[in-house]
C-alpha cells in the first residue's frame, strides 16, 4: 500500500515537474510551517493564561520558537538515518532479519539484507572502508549514479524521505514542549488547560508517527532499488567480461 503511494507520488510529481522543488528549500518551508502552526495553535490557550498581558508577545514568542524549531528539526534531520534508521535497518539493525512487518506498519528488512548481500556480491570493487557494509551502499552510490536515468529512479523515493525527516524534529520537539508545560501547569494554577496541552502533545506524537512510517518505508525502497540495480547491472555487465 505505501509503495503503490510512493509509486503515484513519484508520477505527479514527475507531471507536475516538482522534483526540483521537493529536492530544493520547499522541505524547509515546510518544516517551519508546520513547527509555526503547532505553536500557534496553542497560543489561545496561553494567551488566557496570560491575560490580561501583552497577548501579542505571545504570537511573537509562538512564530520565533516555531522557526527555531523548523530550522533545527530541518538541518539536524540526518539524525534520523545515523541512529534511528540505522537501529532499525543497519547492518546490525534489529529489524533486518524480520519477515513480517514490525508493529504491522512498519517495513520487513529481510528483503533488504538479501538485496544488500546480492549488491555487495556484484560491486566490482570491494568496499575499503573499515565498515564493509556502511562501504556497500557508498559504492553502490557511485556506480548508480553514472547513469543519471538509473539514479533517477533510485533516488525518488530518498527524496521523498528526506522531505518527511524534515517534519519528524517539529512535531516532536513540539510534543515535549507541550508536555513539558502540561506538566508544570497545576503548580501555576491553570490545571485546567493541563488536558488541553496534554491533547495537543498527543496529537504532535500522532504526526511523528505519520510521519515516521512512510520515512522507514520510502528509505528502504530508495536502498532496495539501489541494491537491485547495482546487482542486475552486475548480472548484465559479466557476460561481456568473458
Amino acid at each position: 500500500m505505501v509503495l503503490d503511494l510512493t509509486s503515484r507520488t513519484e508520477k505527479l510529481l514527475t507531471r507536475l515537474g516538482m522534483w526540483g522543488a521537493v529536492r530544493g528549500s520547499s522541505s524547509l518551508v515546510v518544516a517551519l510551517i508546520l513547527s509555526v502552526a503547532l505553536l500557534e495553535s496553542l497560543a489561545p490557550s496561553v494567551v488566557r493564561l496570560v491575560s490580561p498581558g501583552p497577548v501579542n508577545v505571545v504570537h511573537v514568542f509562538a512564530v520565533g520558537i516555531g522557526l527555531l524549531l523548523g530550522m533545527i528539526g530541518y538541518f539536524a534531520g540526518d539524525v534520523w538515518d545515523r541512529v534511528v534508521f540505522e537501529a532499525w535497518y543497519g547492518p546490525q539493525g534489529k529489524w533486518l532479519d524480520a519477515a513480517r512487518r514490525p508493529f504491522l506498519v512498519f517495513p520487513a528488512g529481510s528483503a533488504l539484507k538479501r538485496a544488500r548481500a546480492q549488491a555487495a556480491q556484484a560491486l566490482p570493487r570491494k568496499p575499503d572502508t573499515p565498515d564493509t557494509e556502511k562501504g556497500v551502499y557508498r559504492e553502490a552510490v557511485k556506480i548508480a549514479r553514472r547513469q543519471a536515468e538509473r539514479w533517477e529512479r533510485i533516488e525518488h523515493p530518498l527524496i521523498l524521505s528526506r522531505f518527511l525527516r524534515g517534519l519528524l524534529w517539529p512535531c516532536l520537539s513540539v510534543a515535549c514542549l507541550v508536555f513539558c508545560s502540561a506538566a508544570i501547569l497545576p503548580g501555576l494554577g491553570a490545571a485546567t488547560e493541563a488536558p488541553t496541552f496534554l491533547l495537543a502533545g498527543g496529537g504532535c506524537l500522532a504526526l511523528v508517527l505519520l510521519c515516521l512510517v512512510p520515512y522507514s518505508h520510502l528509505r528502504v525502497e530508495h536502498m532496495l532499488r539501489l541494491y537491485q540495480d547495482v546487482a542486475a547491472h552486475h548480472t548484465k555487465k559479466k557476460p561481456e567480461r568473458r
